[in-house]
Formats: structure tokens, sequence, C-alpha cells
């Protein structure tokens, strides 16, 4: 799996970088098939704000952003949102019936 992270002018410590890695790579054992994952920081003024966006076979794209004050609780939220989505996906949707005349 492909893993990418995007902070451009943005001073990250290198323990939260490795942080961001660690908590991704868990999420994806969650996630089948998933191909890739791309993680950008942003910042603006005192928010913080991380997207994670997945990839998978056939385009499909799985993308959960959180923004907070501090980039670690920021992060988890993000995964946290990525997390239900995976588990969203995984289920069979319902078979629909017709009804009878």
């Amino acid at each position: 799996m492909e893993l990418a992270f995007s902070h451009r002018g943005i001073a990250l410590t290198e323990s939260m970088l490795k942080k961001a890695e660690r908590a991704v790579l868990k999420a994806a054992e969650r996630i089948p098939r998933a191909t890739g994952a791309t993680v950008r920081f942003a910042e603006d003024g005192p928010e913080r704000r991380v997207e994670i966006v997945f990839t998978a076979p056939r385009g499909t794209r799985l993308v959960a952003s959180a923004v907070g004050r501090y980039w670690g609780p920021a992060l988890t939220e993000a995964l946290g949102k990525l997390v239900r989505q995976a588990s969203k996906e995984r289920r069979t949707p319902k078979r629909h019936v017709p009804a009878k005349a």
C-alpha cells in the first residue's frame, strides 16, 4: 500500500508523522483491498485540519477530514470517520422485494 503525506509549509514533528503512519496502516487493515492512502495536513490560524483519502480498486475512494485545535485529536477524529465509512461500505445492501400486485 502506498502512503503519502502532504504538509506544505507546516512544521510537523517526526513523532506526529510516525503516529499518523501507524494509525493509517492500522486503519488500512479494516479496509479491504486498500491500494493507497494520502494524509493531508493544513492549518489556518488556530485550526488544524487533517484529511485522509483511501483509494481502492475500481476507483473507489473513502475521504474523511476533521478540524481541531491540535493535530492529534484531528487525526483521531478523521480516522474514526474513515473507519465508520469503511464499515458501512462493507455491509451488503438489502435485497429489494417487489410489491405484489
